[in-house]
């Protein structure tokens, strides 16, 4: 999870990085500021979406989970979608 979180603080830098190291000298700071901003909200927004997609993935397979049937499927089905999810392959 730590890992995870320094990803995606990472991101976030990278992206105030990239308009600092790009930003003109002669423009106004508070347009300078507002860009540093702006690049914070869109990684950020990037950040969420990439949760919300997880989340809805995870909710895919929950749903497919509690709708096996008992008398036909067995707990190895359930692992194995549960572990697709957890565990996607890279």
């Amino acid at each position: 999870m730590k890992k995870q979180l320094d990803q995606r603080y990472m991101q976030v830098a990278r992206a105030c990085l990239e308009v600092l190291n790009n930003m003109n000298p002669a423009v106004d700071r508070e347009k300078q500021i507002q860009q540093v901003y702006d690049a914070i909200d869109e990684a950020i927004a990037d950040l969420y979406k990439k949760q919300e997609q997880d989340l809805a993935m995870a909710f895919g397979v929950l749903k497919q989970i509690s709708q096996l049937d008992p008398g036909k499927d067995d707990l190895n089905r359930a692992i194995t979608l549960a572990n697709a999810v957890l565990h996607p392959p890279k």
